[in-house]
């Protein structure tokens, strides 16, 4: 299996914080890792690719670690320990920050929803209040519709953000990767990076031609950062067409991960599955690895 992380928080993050990704402290996640290169060896992508490639059982013998989005201090957090413990990961990281310095436009709505200093919002002549975890949520997720229903996630949340600005020492927290810790990759046969498109775009809602510009320039700018090719992509969100699959292989990308694949015709190595996780909770965790994904989300609606 290829499991999926997104944040992961220092172990001092306050026990009543709330992020629309969980809170999974570091070392909750050391424990998941550990427990899971018992049961299923860690490996690196490129192996598991290639061990998946002459067998599809190999995908129940073993486990390889991604992260999608490319915090600059997930990448600093979790490092260490991958490094110590010799785990391979992969992280699928954008690129337009090193353009614009902007936070990716979900990564504001998180941010601003999870730490921003306002108690509500007045957005398109409704009031979202952000004064309690459930409004929090309820809020987040009331602002992605709006940004995708837009049509432009971008230009949303560049108007919304002009209303709303975060502080630095908040939006420090989501800050892409720097060039040195793309130049750091360099050196690392352990740590990887793979292509997850320029600016994190809805590529079901762009053209062929903007997709082609999302999916090629993010990897000839990894791939000039850290003089190695990039062999594998992540679609963003999860979300792609037979379009995307098109242009990802014309972009000489070798495989590409989803999170639920469509089965859009015989596209094994360009749809491979992920087992998302946020929670900390082992049990979750154990279930999920172990195929009971479904039984977890049923789970969950029913407490909602």
């Amino acid at each position: 299996m290829i499991l999926l992380y997104h944040l992961v928080f220092p172990d001092d993050t306050p026990t009543d914080a709330w992020n629309a990704g969980g809170i999974l402290r570091l070392s909750a996640f050391e424990r998941q890792l550990s427990w899971l290169n018992r049961r299923f060896p860690i490996i690196s992508l490129d192996d598991y690719i290639e061990n998946l490639s002459k067998d599809q059982s190999n995908k129940n013998k073993y486990s390889a670690i991604t992260f999608d989005d490319g915090y600059r201090n997930v990448i600093d957090l979790v490092s260490p320990f991958l490094i110590k413990q010799r785990f391979p990961a992969t992280f699928f990281v954008t690129t337009s920050h090193l353009e614009d310095e902007c936070l990716l436009w979900f990564v504001y709505i998180n941010a601003l929803c999870s730490d921003g200093p306002y108690s509500l919002l007045e957005v398109a002549g409704d009031t979202l209040p952000l004064d309690h975890p459930k409004n929090r949520k309820k809020t987040y997720q009331t602002l992605i519709n709006m940004a995708r229903q837009s049509g432009d996630p971008k230009g949303f949340v560049l108007e919304l953000s002009r209303c709303y600005p975060l502080p630095d020492g908040v939006k420090n927290m989501y800050e892409g990767p720097t060039r040195d810790q793309f130049l750091a990759f360099r050196n690392s046969n352990l740590l990887t990076l793979g292509g997850h498109t320029h600016s994190h775009p809805y590529l079901d809602q762009i053209s062929m031609a903007d997709q082609a510009f999302e999916i090629r320039q993010n990897k000839a700018i990894l791939e000039e950062l850290t003089q190695k090719s990039v062999g594998y992509f992540a679609y963003t969100g999860g979300i792609y067409t037979g379009i995307t699959i098109n242009v990802v292989k014309q972009a000489g990308f070798e495989a590409a991960l989803a999170v639920r694949p469509k089965d859009l015709g015989d596209n094994n190595l360009f749809e491979l599955p992920r087992t998302d996780i946020y929670s900390p909770s082992m049990i979750k965790f154990g279930l999920k690895v172990r195929g009971g994904a479904g039984l977890i989300e049923k789970i969950v609606r029913r407490k909602q």
